[in-house]
C-alpha cells in the first residue's frame, strides 16, 4: 500500500475529536517503505542514500555514535564539541570561520547546524539545501565534521552565548522543571545530567574540544543518511572521493552501566514566590528501544497524554484545571523514561496533581475500554501515515532500522503491530512502569500556596 492509500484509510483516526464521536476504521493497514540499504565506505563510514523527487532538496546528517551527552568525560564537553562543528573548519587548504560557513553554505542554498542529538548517545551535523548544489555545500559540512577549527574567538563566542541561553533558560520554570525530572529519574547516570553550571561553562576549552573530537569522531562510528533529488549509486562514489581519506581511529567506547530505580519516590520544589502559575513534571525510568513492549508503550502514550482527546487533556484542559498537558516517552540504547509535563493555575496545583496521579492509578488497576484503545490505535497508525509524507521522516527510519538492528520489514509491519497491542499488554506495562507511588514529582510554583499538596505525597527535597 502506498503512503498516501494508508494517509486515506487511516484520515479518520486523525480527525478524532476530544468528545471521542469520529468514526474509527478498523480496517487492517500496511505500508510499502522504501528502504535505504547500507553502503560502507573504504574507511568504514555507513552511508544510507534514498531517491525521493518530489523536492528539489536534499537532506543530510552525519550521526556520531559515541559522542553524545551520556559518554562526556566532563560536564559540557561533548555538548560544546557538537555545537562547534558548524563554527568553523580548517578542511584542507580551506580555512572557514563561523560566520563564512553559514555564508557559503546559504550562498549555495543550504543551512548546517550541529548539536548533540535528542538520545544522547549521538552528534549530528546536519544540512539541509537545494539538489543542484549537494555535492558543494555536503563538502562544507564535511570539513566541519572532520576538521572543525576550534579557534579561541568562536569558542569563547559560543560559550558567552551559552551563559545568556542558561540565564533565560533558569528563567523559564518548564525548562527547570524539565531538567530537574532527569535529574530525579536518573540519579548519578550521565543520562540525568543537565546544562552545565556557570562554573563548568567558564571551565570549558578549546583544548578540551578538540580532545573529544580526536578520541570520539571517526567514520568507523559515524552514519551519513542522504535523501532527497538524489541518484543512490551516484552519491556513494561522490562520498567516497569526499571522504575518504577520512581516517581517524575507530574509538572504542561503551555504554554506561544501566541507571538504577530509586528507591522511594523523589519530590522537588522550585519556590517561585507569587508566581500566578505552576509548571509540573512526572515520571520514572522505563525501558530500552529494543523492549518487546514498546509497541504497548506507544500506544498507553497515546491512550494517556499523547493526542488531543488523549485522557489527561480531555480531563485537564476540558475542565480548565490545566492550561496544557502530554505526556511522552524517551527510549535509547539505554534505559529511557516516561514523563508527563503540565501547567496549570496556581491554585489548581493539587487538584491537577490528584487528576493525573489517579490516572496513572486507574491505568495500573482497570484495563482500558475497547473503543478508548481502538481509537488511539488508529491514531498511531495515522500519525505514522503523516509522518511517510516527509523525506527526512522516512530517511530517519532507515537510519533508526540501521541503528537498533531492526528486521528488514519493521517499519512495513509497524502498523499491523500497532493495532495487534492488547488492553491487557497496556495495563502490564503500566503496572510494570507507571506505577504512581513510585512516579517522581517535581514543581515550580508559589511554594507558600503548593507545598502542602506536595507534602501529602513525600518529603519534598
Amino acid at each position: 500500500m502506498t503512503r498516501r492509500a494508508l494517509l486515506a484509510l487511516t484520515g479518520t483516526a486523525l480527525a478524532s475529536s476530544r468528545k471521542n464521536r469520529a468514526p474509527v476504521s478498523h480496517e487492517m493497514v500496511g505500508v510499502k517503505l522504501p528502504e535505504a540499504t547500507p553502503t560502507k565506505l573504504s574507511n568504514g563510514l555507513t552511508l544510507l542514500t534514498m531517491e525521493d523527487d518530489r523536492f528539489p532538496l536534499v537532506w543530510a546528517w552525519f550521526h556520531v555514535d559515541g559522542a553524545g551527552l551520556v559518554y562526556s568525560p566532563s560536564p559540557g564537553v561533548a555538548q560544546v564539541t557538537a555545537e562547534m562543528l558548524a563554527q568553523g573548519s580548517s578542511w584542507g587548504s580551506t580555512q572557514r570561520s563561523a560566520k563564512q560557513v553559514a555564508e557559503d553554505a546559504a550562498t549555495l542554498g543550504a543551512t548546517l547546524q550541529s548539536g548533540v542529538f535528542a538520545n544522547r548517545e549521538t552528534a549530528v551535523l546536519n544540512g539541509t539545501g537545494l539538489s543542484g548544489k549537494f555535492y558543494d555545500w555536503l563538502a562544507i559540512c564535511a570539513g566541519c565534521l572532520i576538521s572543525p577549527s576550534f579557534t579561541a574567538d568562536e569558542f569563547n563566542s559560543l560559550r558567552e552565548r551559552w551563559r545568556v541561553s542558561m540565564h533565560l533558560k533558569m528563567a523559564e520554570p518548564a525548562m527547570v522543571a524539565q531538567d530537574e525530572i532527569l535529574r530525579l529519574i536518573y540519579g548519578s547516570h550521565p543520562a540525568g545530567q543537565g546544562d552545565p553550571t556557570p562554573a563548568e561553562i567558564s571551565a570549558l576549552t578549546p583544548e578540551a574540544a578538540a580532545a573529544w573530537h580526536r578520541a570520539r569522531y571517526a567514520p568507523a562510528n559515524t552514519v551519513l543518511s542522504v535523501i532527497g533529488r538524489v541518484k543512490p549509486s551516484e552519491v556513494a562514489a561522490r562520498m567516497e572521493k569526499l571522504l575518504g581519506s577520512w581516517n581517524a581511529p575507530a574509538p572504542q567506547f561503551s555504554l554506561p552501566p544501566e541507571p538504577q530505580p530509586a528507591e522511594h519516590r523523589r519530590i522537588s520544589l522550585f519556590d517561585r514566590k507569587g508566581a500566578a502559575q505552576t509548571s509540573l513534571e512526572i515520571g520514572n525510568l522505563l525501558s530500552r528501544r529494543s523492549d518487546p513492549q514498546y509497541f504497548a508503550m506507544v500506544v498507553l502514550q497515546r491512550v494517556l497524554g499523547g493526542g488531543g482527546d488523549s485522557r489527561l487533556q480531555r480531563m485537564l484542559e476540558d475542565s480548565g484545571e490545566a492550561l496544557n498537558v502530554s505526556s511522552t516517552e524517551s527510549t535509547p540504547h539505554y534505559t529511557g523514561y516516561w514523563r508527563i509535563s503540565a501547567a496549570m493555575r496556581t491554585e489548581a496545583t493539587g487538584r491537577a496533581l490528584s487528576t493525573i496521579l489517579g490516572e496513572l492509578r486507574r491505568l495500573c488497576d482497570e484495563p482500558i475500554a475497547a473503543d478508548e484503545i481502538e481509537r488511539a490505535k488508529s491514531a498511531v497508525t495515522g500519525s505514522f501515515a503523516l509522518t511517510l509524507e516527509h523525506p527526512r521522516e522516512v530517511i530517519g527510519y532507515s537510519y533508526q532500522r540501521n541503528r537498533y538492528g531492526f528486521s528488514n520489514d519493521y517499519w512495513e509491519s509497524y502498523p499491523s503491530r500497532i493495532q495487534a497491542v492488547t488492553a491487557a499488554e497496556v495495563q502490564a506495562v503500566a503496572r510494570k512502569y507507571y506505577q504512581p507511588d513510585r512516579a517522581h514529582i517535581v514543581a515550580v510554583g508559589d511554594g507558600a500556596r503548593i507545598r502542602a499538596d506536595l507534602a501529602n505525597l513525600g518529603a519534598i527535597e
